[in-house]
């Protein structure tokens, strides 16, 4: 009854118009009070109708943290990986902790690649990855029905985590054609979902529970790898050569065997994606079809015989030809090679000793990681914060700043937007170091904190640049923000062994200003150089 009466009221109040929030940040959200009305924004790790097929439930994750989002009422629409808003109440719901939300905005934006966390089964490693998207794997130990649904339990794949266990869960009302029902025990899984939590009681233990989005979540793992990928590859270069020298010495049936394990293993190599190549002191000796893919060549038999080092940058050449002694663990960094035409092409590279055909080579593995970094630097793009402030950064900054200044113009509310630049820092660096440049611009950083109210959005803009809206009628008139930060500042850097000082220039925007936030911008950034203009022309001027 009291869930029903939760989820009647939140019905009731998603009707009303809601006044929008400045979002927070999602690790700030996950510390909030119960029945807290928070906004907070981010990717979306599911989308429409995936988790459930009846309501809107999916993740949102801003690089600072994770949230699952309920709603009652399903919103079509959302991709994996679009931008939204979300307007809700903080709950805990047998376990875990989510937004009841109220309402639900997507920002109008391309969606991007949302990548998975890769993690292992034990409490801490799900703890950190609460709410966010993750990539585990473990051996199927038991499966079963509730009627909530199926679910399976994995343990780990070695010894040593074989304690680690987690649920892999699929809801009756699931939006996703996932049949667990399907898996048998002892199976291998690689499972990709959102980590929750789940409890019935506050005094039960946790379990962690990975809720995979659709069938393609679940992936059975048909291969057992020994030791890793390149000790199973060495394991398959030295038979194929040990295989062509023993046929000499066995009967016909033992030779017969042979060929066909051969067979085998050459079938495996050329379905393997990544790049296999095994060199004697730079000398390509061979080779599968992903090398040659990688390299730009017809066939892999055109790389046998030619110098490694053709296809391998300076910095990576290193690693190719001088892997480390016999008996050590795997070398493995990321690099780049070159194709035969010379375009560079981003590796992860893994060489590693081994013996060919009773001869010392070197084994190579070549990744081709061009898609992986982009999603990586997509993700980092997506983070709101900067890292060394804790102030929003210039994406989190035009976001949140776009939201306030539209809820200031619909309410008929004037905004400032303050434009502050940081004297001196290249000297502060050049003299007293880099730790001490930084230390300066997280004082300017406190300083504007101290002289803008909670609820106004300030940003790092970039270097040594910083931005603020200023919201809730402030009127610019008769203030002078460049003496307030300027005593601030006095005020916060008396005990660092050099001064720290900005420059203000502001922009008022009245009610009535039409005026973009980028043209704000210039306006405040033009009144900042007026100023310091002003100061020089008074420091030449003789007394």
């Amino acid at each position: 009854m009291l869930l029903v009466s939760t989820l009647l009221a939140l019905a009731a109040a998603s009707s009303q118009s809601l006044p929008e929030r400045a979002p927070i940040p999602i690790a700030r959200a996950l510390s909030a009070a119960a029945s807290d009305t928070i906004t907070v924004a981010g990717r979306a790790l599911a989308a429409s109708g995936q988790l459930q097929s009846n309501a809107l439930d999916l993740g949102v994750d801003d690089g600072t943290g994770a949230l699952r989002i309920y709603m009652r009422s399903p919103h079509p629409g959302i991709r994996v990986g679009d931008s939204v808003v979300v307007t809700g109440m903080v709950r805990s719901y047998r376990g875990d902790r989510e937004i009841a939300a109220l309402s639900v905005r997507v920002v109008p934006a391309a969606a991007r690649p949302v990548e998975a966390l890769v993690t292992s089964l034990d409490d801490d490693a799900m703890g950190r990855a609460w709410g966010r998207l993750v990539t585990v794997r473990g051996r199927v130990t038991r499966s079963g029905h509730s009627e909530g649904g199926e679910w399976v339990r994995l343990s780990g794949l070695t010894a040593d985590d074989s304690a680690s266990i987690v649920t892999v869960w699929v809801g009756a009302n699931h939006g996703g054609r996932i049949q667990l029902g399907e898996l048998r025990p002892g199976e291998r899984l690689e499972v990709t979902g959102l980590v929750s939590a789940f409890r019935d009681n506050p005094e039960d233990p946790v379990v962690w529970q990975v809720v995979p989005r659709d069938e393609n979540d679940i992936v059975r793992l048909d291969v057992s790898w020994v030791g890793g990928l390149a000790t199973w590859l060495v394991v398959a270069i030295l038979a194929l050569a040990a295989g062509a020298l023993a046929m000499r010495a066995l009967g016909r049936r033992e030779a017969l065997r042979l060929r066909e394990t051969e067979v085998r293993y050459r079938q495996l190599l050329e379905l393997i994606p990544d790049a296999v190549m095994v060199h004697e002191a730079g000398r390509v000796i061979f080779t599968n079809p992903a090398a040659a893919r990688l390299l730009g060549v017809d066939d892999e038999g055109a790389l046998v015989g030619r110098d490694l080092a053709e296809f391998a940058d300076p910095a990576s050449r290193a690693l190719l030809l001088s892997p480390g002694a016999p008996g050590t663990p795997a070398t493995r960094a990321r690099g780049r090679m070159a194709t035969s035409d010379g375009t560079a092409v981003d590796v992860e590279l893994t060489a590693s000793p081994c013996r060919y055909q009773d001869r010392p080579a070197t084994l190579v593995l070549a990744r081709d990681i061009t898609q992986q970094l982009r999603v990586e630097r997509d993700l980092e793009s997506l983070a709101l914060l900067d890292e060394l402030t804790g102030l929003h950064n210039r994406r989190g900054f035009t976001l949140f700043a776009e939201q306030e200044l539209a809820r200031a113009r619909r309410y008929r509310r004037a905004a400032v937007l303050l434009f502050a630049d940081m004297d001196e820092l290249k000297r502060i660096n050049d003299v007293h170091g880099h730790a001490a440049g930084d230390a300066a611009l997280c004082t300017v950083a406190r300083a504007l904190r101290n002289i803008v109210r909670e609820s106004d959005v300030v940003a790092r803009w970039a270097g040594d640049e910083f931005v603020a809206l200023l919201l809730e009628g402030t009127d610019a008139e008769g203030i002078d923000f460049h003496e307030r930060l300027s005593a601030a500042l006095e005020e916060l850097a008396s005990e660092l062994p050099f001064p720290v000082r900005a420059t203000v220039g502001t922009s008022r925007l009245g009610p009535d200003d039409a005026t973009s936030l980028s043209d704000a911008l210039d306006r405040a950034d033009a009144a900042l150089y007026d100023r310091k203009a002003r100061a020089r022309s008074a420091a030449d001027t003789p007394s």
